[in-house]
């Protein structure tokens, strides 16, 4: 029975993130945990990042089964050794959600008012499928109608018009033609979206002048980003790092979703080695989230704007 189980597994591996829809489909590794899957919203399996030739029928396969339950989230982390770690968040207690992708290499991170983050790695090819578990968690731990639903966005930057129309895909030049792209594909789902500031990438140079030689070879950039709301998520879409060394092209993609109503703080601090550089610390009870801007850009004025009784 264990060796048919072991097989039908292996049989079905791939790169791709599969939804869990009966006992049968749920990762050997994780069936002695009790999931109530006819009251769960969606279950998700995250494949190993091993190539198919790799995996074998005796391998644990899954790194992580991720469960939306009736009133939690919950991660089940593959540890070496058969056995897994337990991750549970209240849907009151989720501050933030963040994705990245560039090319295969997906990142998925929940951040909890409480605890560290659950961090997850996925292949790019389910971006997809990972996009709409973000948005199905988004409706269960802040729905419309919760707190800070009716509130107020800041007004929008000098980027964009006073009615936070949505930018044009040239708007900030060919090079963030994919980062706006990657916006406006949520922007046309969510009509209530209203741009609030987005600005390019951008070279910045240190401080100090001994590295000045090295930054001309391999030069700093502060990635460009489009910040929204509809006045009750703030939205952030950007890079997969918003610092990047050297001339290479960057084509990766993230986007940050948070509720405004859990924001307990916002802080601006100088960034030490780039003066032209200012972080954007949004915290929600344990979780900080670092925003590298220019230091003249409205996205730093709107961030700041979002402070706590500013």
């Amino acid at each position: 029975m264990a060796a048919t189980t072991r097989s039908a597994e292996y049989d079905a591996f791939g790169p791709w993130v599969d939804r869990v829809r009966g006992p049968e489909d749920v990762p050997r590794l994780y069936r002695d945990h009790p999931i109530d899957l006819a009251a769960s919203r969606l279950v998700l399996k995250v494949p190993r990042d091993i190539a198919r030739r790799d995996a074998t029928p005796d391998m644990d396969l899954y790194d992580h089964l991720l469960v939306l339950g009736p009133d939690r989230f919950t991660a089940l982390s593959r540890r070496e050794g058969e056995r897994y770690d337990v991750r549970e968040v209240p849907y009151a207690g989720v501050a933030a959600v963040r994705t990245s992708v560039d090319l295969l290499d997906g990142r998925l991170s929940v951040h909890a008012l409480s605890g560290a983050p659950v961090e997850v790695r996925f292949s790019g090819s389910s971006v997809d499928v990972v996009g709409g578990f973000v948005d199905l968690l988004r409706l269960l731990a802040w729905p419309a109608g919760a707190g800070g639903a009716d509130a107020e966005a800041p007004a929008p930057g000098g980027a964009v018009d006073d009615h936070g129309r949505v930018l044009s895909r040239r708007a900030l030049g060919d090079r963030e033609i994919g980062l706006v792209g990657a916006y406006r594909e949520v922007a046309d789902r969510e009509p209530r979206l209203r741009t609030l500031a987005a600005h390019p990438r951008r070279v910045v140079t240190p401080a100090s002048g001994g590295s000045r030689l090295l930054h001309l070879l391999h030069p700093m950039t502060v990635q460009g980003a489009v910040i929204c709301s509809d006045g009750r998520e703030l939205q952030v879409f950007g890079r997969a790092a918003w610092l990047v060394r050297g001339r290479t092209p960057v084509h990766s993609e993230s986007r940050l979703v948070l509720p405004v109503a859990r924001l307990t703080a916002v802080q601006e601090l100088r960034h030490p080695r780039y003066p032209d550089v200012t972080v954007v610390v949004l915290r929600a009870g344990d979780t900080e989230i670092e925003l590298p801007v220019p230091s003249d850009s409205d996205a730093r004025r709107v961030l700041t704007g979002l402070a706590p009784g500013a």
